[in-house]
């Protein structure tokens, strides 16, 4: 999310439009280091759950909350940075 929105923002600013791998090649470098982020704390994260004995309903909870929606959010700011860096504005007449 930060890599490609530097980037982004840089090249939206300088009046460059990047080819497909130099607009998405930062979005995957953004999945990357969020997806080794994650598993660091994957660990961590199982451990906390099981010695708070949470039942189910709690385990999907702290799961959602700390594994699937920051992957999702990253994800998503990622993409919307790489699309906005290869607009393309028609003038229309």
């Amino acid at each position: 999310m930060i890599l490609s929105r530097i980037i982004a923002r840089r090249r939206i600013a300088a009046g460059r439009q990047p080819g497909f791998i130099a607009a998405w090649g930062p979005v995957l470098a953004d999945i990357a280091i969020i997806a080794a982020l994650l598993a660091v704390l994957w660990q961590p994260i199982l451990t906390a759950i099981y010695v708070a004995h949470l039942p189910l309903y709690g385990t999907i909870l702290v799961l959602l909350f700390t594994i699937y929606l920051p992957f999702q959010i990253v994800v998503v700011i990622s993409t919307i940075w790489a699309v906005k860096s290869r607009w393309i504005e028609e003038d229309s007449k």
